[in-house]
């Protein structure tokens, strides 16, 4: 007895909180393909785009009612499809109708076998559609809010960029994505956040970081980058501005030799520029005057067929350290 009211309440549960349609239609695929191609269906898509357009909600759910199944829901889905589509930037108003499309049930479905399974899909999915939907206009929403807080000057990045480890990713992403939309004021403000700091408590990712120097090209920026733990990120920019190699970069890379974890990689990046620039070998010049760097960048420049001027500097610079570099030359 007690084993048949469990089953009951179980059940009663099961209905009340599973999101299945219990008078759903099964259709055929082919069926269903065909009123996908229906040319009426496409024409009276048409007239409720416009409604779309014209942000008139209530003659669009007006229209889509009147219509008979399974004509209803194959326009529900196809006008999504077509909102999808198209990127059209959802109103107010137009972003309530298609989050009352998500909570919509599809009438039809189709029965597909798979691996000796079988399961039902929706045969026209608008639920789907309009959820992918939703999550673009909500994105949309907060590029909207982080581009007018930046221009407003409104946007502490400390502030901005915590929260749930999901939240910090999420606006990480979007500042990497949208920074160069930015106006140069706006950057600058940003960046100030950092650099003006008479004692550095807080700093954001390094992606966040190395994206903030790439479009400020703010020495300051890139100074506090070089200062922060290595990775494969720093590293990354450290020869994307190696393959850039004009002044500004070539001196971003000087910069970043005070960075024990990066010296090696900065010194070797900078023997392989060609031409090289005259300040980039004074530089080097100045590393070979080092006990502990010369050995390693007279080794590089051999490698890069400077043995010429390696043995010139021998002979006519008495601040680099001759025996290292003669140990290098030598067979």
């Amino acid at each position: 007895m007690q084993q048949g009211m469990l089953s009951s309440v179980l059940l009663s549960l099961f209905l009340v909180f599973w999101p299945t349609n219990l008078s759903a239609t099964e259709m055929e695929p082919e069926r269903a393909e065909q009123w996908l191609r229906s040319e009426q269906i496409h024409q009276k898509v048409g007239e409720l785009l416009q409604y779309v357009i014209e942000d008139s909600i209530d003659s669009l759910d007006f229209s889509l009612e009147r219509l008979a199944l399974p004509q209803q829901e194959v326009a529900r889905y196809l006008l999504l499809k077509k909102l999808e589509q198209q990127n059209i930037i959802l109103t107010p108003k137009m972003a309530i109708f298609v989050e009352e499309q998500k909570r919509k049930i599809p009438t039809y479905q189709i029965l597909e076998r798979n691996d000796g399974y079988e399961f039902s899909v929706p045969a026209f999915n608008y639920p789907a559609v309009a959820n992918r939907l939703m999550k673009r206009w909500e994105q949309d929403q907060s590029t909207l809010d982080f581009v007018l807080k930046a221009e407003r000057n409104e946007l502490d990045l400390k502030t901005w960029l915590s929260g749930s480890e999901y939240q910090k990713k999420t606006r990480e992403a979007l500042l990497i994505r949208e920074l160069d939309s930015l106006s140069p004021d706006a950057i600058i403000t940003l960046t100030n956040q950092l650099t003006d700091e008479l004692v550095t408590s807080w700093l954001p990712s390094t992606q966040v970081m190395v994206r903030l120097a790439q479009v400020s090209e703010d020495p300051q920026v890139y100074k506090l980058l070089w200062l922060m733990k290595t990775d494969e990120v720093s590293r990354g920019e450290l020869d994307r501005l190696a393959m850039v190699a004009d002044e500004f970069a070539l001196q971003q890379i000087m910069l970043a030799t005070h960075n024990p974890s990066l010296k090696q990689q900065a010194l070797r990046n900078l023997t392989r520029i060609k031409p090289m620039s005259t300040d980039v070998k004074a530089f080097l010049i100045s590393r070979m005057a080092l006990k502990e760097d010369v050995t390693f960048v007279a080794r590089e420049l051999a490698n890069q067929g400077y043995t010429s001027w390696l043995e010139e500097l021998v002979t006519q610079d008495k601040s680099v350290k001759d025996r290292a570099i003669l140990q290098v030359l030598s067979p």
